[in-house]
């Protein structure tokens, strides 16, 4: 895989992962899903019911699914052979991309500062809330990408390994 290549794959499943992201976020907030693991102001729960955890287990999995996927879609499929570590860093690259679009496009702009009435955001929500958001999830989902990350090239590796 030359450097245009990972650059295209990397362009490619950013947006759709961004665009699949906005989606997600508009839906959970309007249906107000959001709030079964978070306080009305955006900050996790101390106390999680088991359909908070449930909803974060989803998505996490939906993550999961969606890294499989790119996988098998950018480079399976293009009879592209990667090694485990090739895999891992384009994984993790992708994430690290999805995980910067979240938190400085989603939390840092649309939720903190532009708060958009089609979100149905709590009067809670705002810049204190989104900051203390930001700092918490930042070591909590740079450990997560480590962890997708290295799962999705696992998978990948045993489901198309020659």
């Amino acid at each position: 895989m030359n450097m245009l290549q990972v650059l295209r794959f990397l362009a490619l499943w950013s947006f759709i992962g961004s665009s699949l992201f906005s989606l997600f976020v508009i839906f959970v907030f309007r249906s107000g899903a959001v709030y079964a693991s978070r306080r009305m102001d955006g900050t996790l729960k101390e106390e999680i019911p088991l359909r908070g955890y449930l909803a974060m287990a989803a998505f996490l999995l939906a993550i999961l699914g969606f890294f499989v996927l790119s996988n098998y879609f950018g480079f399976v499929i293009s009879s592209l052979r990667l090694n485990f570590g090739s895999i891992y860093l384009l994984n993790l690259a992708l994430y690290l991309i999805l995980f910067l679009f979240d938190t400085v496009v989603i939390d840092g702009l649309v939720l903190a500062r532009w708060r958009p009435g089609f979100l149905r955001l709590s009067n809670e929500i705002g810049r204190d809330s989104m900051k203390e958001h930001i700092k918490k999830s930042i070591p909590i989902g740079l450990a997560f990408g480590i962890f997708l990350a290295a799962v999705s090239a696992a998978l990948t590796s045993f489901l198309w390994a020659d």
